[in-house]
């Protein structure tokens, strides 16, 4: 990977704070979750998910195929512009991705890829096939780069985000109690339960939900 930033680019604590804002507002759930992550970890986990929003959201923006291809190729264009060492865009998400990149706390190559499978799933205009477990795997290997819950991740993550979207997802097993290394990036699981119960819940169950999640474990 090519250098990519320096410390005159890094992100303000005043553009921290927007993205982390726009995120509690688009993705609360995972918002919850990252709110028990240290705080660099958090910015990684931030980072990564308003990136995230950000390609999710098209599907919101546009509905013309050739405009949503401009779209994703703006963000692939401006991460193979961090890969090659040039200023961020002038973008928030983009500025904040690029602090992350230059701390190794993921690859381009598989920011790349979340864009690629949410184009393919905004070309096909089926939410089933956004990349929920790349994007949870990527979220904890922030956290723990040599866990060993990624089939358990593939196994819940579309299933939650499934049952988030008021759809049916199946039963789903049992879990194992997940470590305590990864929680901040995964306790939001918890709320499958909440949303097979109660549909959309408020805003405290959601945060109780999520706390149990750390405290205790289980999803």
């Amino acid at each position: 990977m090519g250098s990519m930033t320096d410390s005159a680019t890094l992100t303000s604590p005043e553009i921290w704070a927007n993205i982390d804002e726009r995120l509690r507002s688009g993705d609360e759930d995972r918002w919850l979750s990252s709110r028990y992550a240290a705080k660099p970890e958090r910015h990684a986990l931030i980072a990564l998910y308003a990136l995230a929003y950000e390609l999710a959201k098209v599907r919101l923006v546009v509905s013309e195929p050739a405009l949503g291809a401009i779209r994703f190729q703006w963000w692939r264009d401006a991460l193979e512009e961090l890969e090659m060492g040039k200023t961020p865009r002038a973008h928030e998400v983009v500025g904040a991705v690029a602090d992350m990149l230059a701390e190794g706390r993921y690859s381009v190559d598989t920011l790349q890829d979340l864009v690629d499978r949410f184009e393919d799933a905004f070309g096909d205009e089926d939410r089933g096939q956004q990349p929920e477990t790349l994007l949870a795997q990527t979220a904890a290997s922030v956290l723990d780069s040599a866990h060993d819950w990624q089939a358990n991740i593939a196994d819940l993550a579309p299933r939650v985000a499934a049952l988030r979207r008021g759809e049916t997802a199946g039963d789903i097993a049992s879990m194992p109690k997940m470590p305590s290394t990864l929680r901040p990036a995964l306790a939001h699981f918890r709320l499958r339960r909440l949303y097979v119960r109660r549909g959309r819940p408020g805003n405290l169950a959601k945060r109780l939900c999520v706390m149990r999640a750390i405290m205790s474990g289980r999803v």
